[in-house]
């Protein structure tokens, strides 16, 4: 496969080693263009353009477009087609880009790959203060444990990280018909919107995903005997007692808020 100038009679093959899953369907196409809310004088990233379905529809309704794509190919093909318009595109590893060299503000709009998706995430929270918004697709179970409510079997560390920085909303359902080639499970359209700042501040907050896996690692356990980990026995009954939470409790039955007040008191 060529990595320069891509010839007519070359046929691409999606890359699984890539998570490749192409946006085919018009309707979804269509949907997620209508619910990303995009405004003229917006700048976009585009995380994974693949073959353009969606940079298409999103630069004729913003001022400018940055997306990167990672496989030799697309990213050749998506230059020529997009070359002289508001469209840049970044033959880079969005992993490795250097978001502190793009604009802001900005809003992201990415077809996420299954397995990069947390640290996609991860990186974008990190530069939050670029990107107000944050639209993915993403599959199903794995949106479903973004936007998880304490007390449901999808919460869980990834729940309170994402929730600590961004409110999280499942905007719809995308069946596996909508994808070529047809992934096995079905995907969701979502939204971040990230916060100024945390909703609940802790001051210490690599402490408090410390703490916070640590309790998840072993969610049969109740948080008392979680907490003792961390603490030890009987300064973990002593802090729960403090802070008038049921050491009977597991992880899944506390808030963000619970967690920020545990850490925050260590």
């Amino acid at each position: 496969m060529s990595k320069g100038r891509p010839r007519s009679s070359e046929v691409f093959f999606p890359k699984k080693s890539l998570g490749q899953n192409f946006l085919v369907s018009p309707h979804i196409q269509g949907k997620i263009i209508a619910a990303s809310e995009l405004a003229p004088e917006d700048v976009v990233l585009e995380i994974g353009p693949g073959k353009g379905v969606l940079t298409r529809p999103i630069a004729q309704r913003v001022r400018k477009v940055f997306a990167v794509e990672k496989d030799n190919y697309l990213a050749a093909r998506l230059e020529q087609e997009f070359a002289g318009t508001n469209v840049t595109i970044e033959h880079a590893d969005i992993l490795k880009y250097p978001f502190e060299q793009l604009p802001a503000p900005m809003k992201v709009v990415g077809n996420l790959p299954y397995n990069i998706a947390t640290p996609i995430i991860e990186k974008v929270l990190a530069f939050r203060h670029k990107f107000p918004v944050f639209y993915m697709t993403v599959q199903l179970e794995y949106g479903n444990r973004i936007v998880a409510k304490p007390g449901s079997k999808d919460y869980g560390s990834l729940s309170c990280f994402v929730q600590y920085y961004a409110r999280a909303k499942k905007i719809f359902r995308i069946p596996p018909s909508a994808f070529s080639p047809a992934p096995k499970v079905d995907s969701c359209f979502l939204s971040l919107r990230t916060r100024p700042g945390p909703a609940d501040k802790a001051r210490d907050e690599e402490f408090l995903f410390k703490l916070i896996r640590a309790c998840f690692s072993q969610r049969r356990k109740t948080i008392r005997n979680s907490l003792a980990v961390v603490y030890g026995k009987e300064a973990a009954e002593e802090l729960l007692r403090a802070l008038k939470i049921d050491p009977r409790l597991r992880a899944e039955d506390l808030s963000l808020e619970d967690y920020v007040r545990l850490a925050n008191k260590n």
